[in-house]
């Protein structure tokens, strides 16, 4: 049956290209890759009812071939299981076929289909691994230069504006810059790195004027560090890679505002990793912006500045006799409660005459009405202190920060 097929190969070879091609696709390349597999098919079928090592070993090499040349996978392993079915179709319209014979053949394809697609799916990618780690080298040394470009040096300007270009990004076009943790500290190598980008986008799959071009990913400082033009479709998905990798409540991410040109990738770094490092004090997870924590990060500019602030405008809260901290847990629920002492009471789980005494005597320790613009800088030293020390800062509930 196999030899009365490969005698006729021309209608067997036209139906798998309707089955496989695509509008856009080059009919002649489509139909001469899909004879080529139709032609191994049955040449691999007539040396032995399974394939044999050497033939794996061919679809390997297959496999690794289409990933280099950027072919997408799907549509390789379509022109093999295509070949397969189509085959089995024309062999039980043969007038020579006899059941025992059909029934062998059923086998073999079926067998052959199965050791095919995970052959070429496995030197695919073992190629899309190699691709992806040596581009990535390249990529994360151009990323660290260009993370650490000063605003005046203009020989390394220079010189990432020529490397650019190889990576298709242009030096006036706008791009993301995302810093994110993962719960632990990554080395310069982690795998991480790769299993992201491979998650994110296929190596070598860029559009010819480098709008689809993969994002760089890297880590620095024990984080990862994603650039990408702003024009990037992947950035939904970053988050979904994110939960796969660390778990949904584990990681956490910060994006800058969009940075404009590669000049300003540096600055944009930087206020995403700024961001970032305050994020992670306040135990913040999932996908934040830097804009988002622009007060934060003002107020902590100067630690010992505001630590002398929150001295100066608690003080005399904590330094009270005995119950500070009691006496700054009820200014806490009760500025949260819009200086309401019934909703102050509650969140407590006090009386409301409780919560009037410690109140009267907040205000006899600050020598002054704890109302209008007073109520407004304790509640920002009250904030700032939480900034600080996240552990130490008080809840209304009474209960310590974990």
């Amino acid at each position: 049956m196999l030899e009365a097929l490969r005698e006729d190969l021309d209608p067997i070879v036209d139906e798998v290209v309707r089955d496989v091609s695509r509008a856009d696709e080059d009919l002649g390349a489509v139909s001469a890759a899909a004879r080529r597999a139709v032609e191994w098919t049955i040449r691999a079928l007539l040396k032995a009812e399974e394939l044999t090592p050497d033939e794996l070993a061919r679809l390997r090499l297959a496999g690794s071939r289409a990933a280099r040349e950027g072919e997408p996978l799907q549509r390789l392993l379509d022109r093999y299981l295509t070949s397969g079915w189509v085959l089995w179709a024309a062999a039980t319209r043969l007038p020579t076929g006899d059941s025992a014979a059909l029934a062998a053949l059923g086998t073999a394809l079926l067998k052959a289909g199965d050791s095919a697609a995970g052959a070429l799916a496995e030197g695919y990618g073992q190629a899309e691994r190699e691709i992806a780690a040596r581009t990535g080298a390249a990529r994360r040394e151009f990323l660290d230069e260009l993370l650490e470009l000063a605003p005046d040096d203009l020989t390394t300007g220079a010189r990432i504006t020529r490397r650019a270009a190889h990576f298709g990004l242009a030096p006036g076009d706008r791009y993301r810059v995302l810093v994110a943790g993962i719960g632990r500290e990554l080395e310069d190598e982690a795998p991480e790195v790769l299993r992201v980008t491979l998650a994110l986008d296929r190596p070598g799959r860029s559009g010819r004027d480098g709008a689809a071009s993969p994002p760089i990913v890297a880590t620095t400082r024990g984080r990862l560090v994603l650039l990408a033009r702003a024009s990037w479709p992947g950035v939904g998905a970053l988050d979904a890679v994110l939960d796969d990798l660390a778990g949904p409540e584990s990681w956490l991410a910060v994006e800058a505002p969009l940075a404009a040109g590669l000049a300003r990738v540096a600055p944009a770094f930087g206020a995403a990793f700024g961001a970032l490092l305050v994020a992670e004090r306040l135990g913040l997870r999932g996908h934040r912006t830097a804009d988002d924590l622009l007060l934060e990060r003002a107020l902590l500019a100067d630690e010992g500045l505001l630590r002398a602030a929150i001295d100066r405008e608690l003080g005399p809260i904590l330094d009270a006799p005995r119950n500070g901290e009691e006496l700054l847990r009820t200014v806490a629920a009760y500025v949260a409660a819009r200086q309401n002492l019934s909703g102050a009471a509650r969140a407590l789980g006090v009386g409301i005459r409780t919560v009037s005494y410690r109140l009267a005597r907040i205000e006899e320790l600050l020598g002054r009405p704890l109302a209008g613009e007073e109520v407004l800088r304790v509640a920002t030293a009250l904030f700032a202190r939480r900034l600080l020390d996240a552990d130490a800062s008080p809840r209304p509930d009474g209960r310590e920060r974990g």
